[in-house]
């Protein structure tokens, strides 16, 4: 307990003890393909390394997560920005089921917590054109720690936890614990 409150409390200790955890981090990537289908835009993603070791040590032990998808159809324009044609946002809980021994996503099994396909997007476009003036952007929020959950663990541990210092301390650290991914893909026309 006294280490923590020395590197809590020492500003120099902090800033390398965050730095570390910012390192410690492994790249996070996505990649998508996105059909026109009439006037509809059908978009698969798949998102590479969210989870790391530890991480997925969290979510085994029993912390639950929440993946945000976010999809968006732009339409773009020579000489001017794209024109957001269609957008949708999905919260899809992760968690670990001990009785299955798996990692679920939705309720869904993830056989490969390194390669997560997530379910197919459909994006209602409201018109029909050629679909090279489309691309489709998929971003990706996965959250397990919060900054609540954070502080409840702390709270253990120290009755101060109300404190500035240890808020933005905290909210640093659930910060650094988010991974985040996004990719931008063209509309092809389906075959």
């Amino acid at each position: 307990m006294r280490l923590l409150w020395r590197i809590l409390l020492d500003q120099r200790r902090l800033a390398i003890a965050l730095l570390f955890l910012a390192g410690a981090a492994q790249a996070q990537e996505a990649a998508c393909r996105a059909v026109l289908a009439g006037t509809r835009a059908l978009v698969d993603a798949t998102v590479h390394h969210l989870l790391d070791r530890d991480l997925l040590r969290l979510v085994k032990l029993g912390l639950s997560g929440r993946l945000t998808v976010e999809a968006t159809v732009v339409r773009r324009r020579h000489l001017w920005f794209g024109r957001v044609v269609s957008k949708g946002t999905r919260e899809l809980p992760l968690s670990w089921s001990a009785e299955r021994g798996v990692l679920e996503l939705d309720g869904r099994p993830v056989s490969d917590p390194d390669h997560i396909p997530l379910e197919r997007i459909v994006l209602s476009l409201g018109e029909s054109e050629d679909p090279s003036t489309y691309e489709a952007q998929v971003s990706t929020r996965l959250v397990v720690v919060t900054e609540n959950s954070l502080g409840r663990v702390t709270g253990l541990f120290a009755g101060d936890s109300d404190s500035p210092l240890t808020k933005t301390v905290l909210s640093a650290i659930a910060n650094d614990l988010t991974r985040s991914a996004s990719v931008t893909c063209a509309l092809e026309p389906r075959k």
